[in-house]
């Protein structure tokens, strides 16, 4: 789970020889379009409800999780985007199967909803 919510702490992501190049673009394109006081969080394969929870300071995961408000979800591949202009707030969202469940299931309903079958 990353926290970026500064100058210092996008520029400790957008220089992390570790984190997935499209994650860094992904990042310093919306570090760059970002308002004053939005934060930016990375959801990443690993991280507990409660971790992201706590980090993000509302539930989006888990027993506890909100009714899904956020403004819109965007599908970027290996990353999905999840904005809540309200809070003022991004969840980038690894698309990967180690992802956490909940939020995973979130962001894949979003352009994959129940009633729609695969290859129709």
């Amino acid at each position: 789970m990353l926290t970026l919510t500064d100058r210092a702490s996008v520029t400790s992501a957008l220089t992390n020889p570790d984190l997935d190049p499209d994650l860094r673009t992904l990042i310093g394109d919306r570090a760059s379009s970002l308002r004053e006081n939005t934060k930016l969080f990375v959801v990443q394969g690993g991280d507990t409800p409660e971790v992201i929870n706590a980090a993000l300071g509302f539930a989006i995961t888990g027993d506890q999780a909100e009714e899904p408000n956020y403004s819109w979800i965007k599908d970027h591949g290996r990353w999905f985007e999840i904005t809540y202009l309200c809070r003022r707030t991004v969840v980038l969202v690894e698309n990967d199967p180690g992802t956490e469940l909940g939020i995973h299931y979130l962001c894949l309903a979003h352009f994959w909803p129940d009633d729609e079958e695969p290859g129709r």
